[in-house]
């Protein structure tokens, strides 16, 4: 079968789930033998020439792996597995398992140019790369025979051509891809690819740690990371779920939810979760993939790959004290602002009754000062009269009654009383 070269082929496999956040342009592989080197690194004597773009800035600096910060869920450490494969590829490979040694090792040498890790952490990185890179070569194969159709740029075409070649002549291989068809319709050809996820090619793992950011620190539940990655908004209707799965799943956990709540069972989430999804199958939590590593401890040997047993991770247990110690805050800092506004509340209450207090004993001085100068004003009228009659009036000058009230408190005390 003839290779086609075309602009969309350049690309060539070079995303994938963990990706995301840039498009890797990889270099022109070398495909010259693993052991060329002289002094045995099995590193290429050349370097692979570039293209005509640039690779992508994020696979270009050297950066610490570590699995509390920067590890193999992350899209940069993904992107530099693909372009590891890119720049080493001269066999058909299809799958990790037909890799020979020392290919496997010329990947890793090549993937060691872009990252550091402590000595300490050598033999759980060579462990973590090849877990990833055996799905991420089965991804690369699936997406070049299947998806694209056009030779990639970094391929060679004689290399292309026997892969398309294996996969039309591999009977088993073929009788394995038309079951997988068939399972991802229900059983049938005849019906619809339902879809699986809506997360894109970004990890579920990536997902659950951008909702953490969001949350301020805390792990969200592992029921929301699967409703975040299996709903999407339709017009009118908001978030929806996609496919019979996802429905099955949510349907079921919010029964367990329910039930748990009318029997006044107090219960993890994450335990809910586990139940709903029947527990690990093949290693993985149905549903979160990688992510499942966040909130259930790994399998220690195979017979617990697919277990019924909730054990919680450390990550998810300590994130859980975290999110018990913020609600006790907010409810302290709650009850703080309460018994601010009952003290604020009380003190308005004085302010006004303080105030009412003096309004009333203001309008009190202000009466009497009005019935005293009544009074002065009767008095002269009096003084006036008896003045024309050829008597005297007692109060020749009748004093302010205002003065007398400032000079005589009693006088005041006794029409107040």
């Amino acid at each position: 079968m003839s290779c086609t070269r075309g602009r969309r082929g350049s690309r060539g496999g070079g995303r994938g789930r963990g990706g995301g956040r840039g498009q890797i342009t990889p270099f022109v592989a070398n495909h010259s033998s693993p052991n060329s080197d002289e002094d045995g690194d099995d590193e290429p004597n050349e370097q692979p020439q570039q293209t005509n773009v640039n690779m992508d800035a994020s696979c270009s600096r050297t950066m610490e792996l570590h699995p509390d910060t920067l590890w193999f869920d992350d899209g940069d450490v993904t992107r530099a597995i693909t372009l590891s494969f890119q720049q080493y590829f001269n066999e058909p490979w299809r799958n990790w398992t037909e890799t020979d040694k020392d290919t496997r090792q010329q990947w890793f040498n090549l993937f060691k140019r872009s990252f550091t890790w402590r000595p300490e952490l050598e033999a759980l990185v060579r462990r973590s790369f090849a877990i990833k890179a055996a799905k991420r070569l089965k991804d690369m194969h699936y997406d070049l025979t299947t998806k694209r159709g056009v030779c990639p740029l970094w391929m060679p075409e004689d290399v292309y051509e026997q892969l398309l070649k294996r996969c039309e002549e591999d009977e088993a291989f073929k009788k394995r891809s038309e079951q997988a068809k068939k399972n991802k319709r229900g059983g049938s050809l005849s019906n619809k690819v339902e879809p699986g996820h809506c997360q894109g090619s970004v990890s579920t793992n990536e997902y659950a740690k951008r909702m953490a950011k969001e949350n301020g620190g805390i792990l969200p539940k592992a029921a929301d990371v699967y409703l975040r990655t299996h709903s999407k908004e339709e017009p009118g209707k908001g978030k929806q779920l996609v496919g019979s799965k996802a429905k099955q799943v949510m349907g079921e956990y919010d029964k367990k939810m329910a039930e748990y709540k009318d029997k006044g069972i107090d219960k993890d989430p994450n335990e809910v979760y586990f139940e709903a999804v029947g527990g690990r199958k093949k290693g993985l939590i149905p549903g979160l993939g990688s992510a499942g590593d966040l909130y259930y401890e790994k399998p220690s040997s195979r017979a617990d790959k697919s277990s019924n047993t909730y054990t919680p991770s450390l990550l998810s247990q300590l994130s859980a004290r975290l999110e018990q110690s913020q609600q006790q805050h907010e409810s302290e800092r709650a009850e703080w602002e309460r018994q601010r506004a009952e003290w604020e509340r009380e003190r308005l209450e004085v302010e006004k009754e303080r105030y009412q207090k003096e309004q009333a004993q203001q309008e009190e001085v202000r009466k009497i000062s009005e019935y005293l100068v009544e009074m002065q004003k009767t008095m002269q009228g009096y003084s006036q009269m008896f003045s024309q009659c050829g008597g005297s009036f007692p109060f020749t000058h009748p004093r302010d009654p205002l003065i007398l009230l400032e000079e005589e408190p009693h006088v005041l005390a006794r029409l107040i009383g």
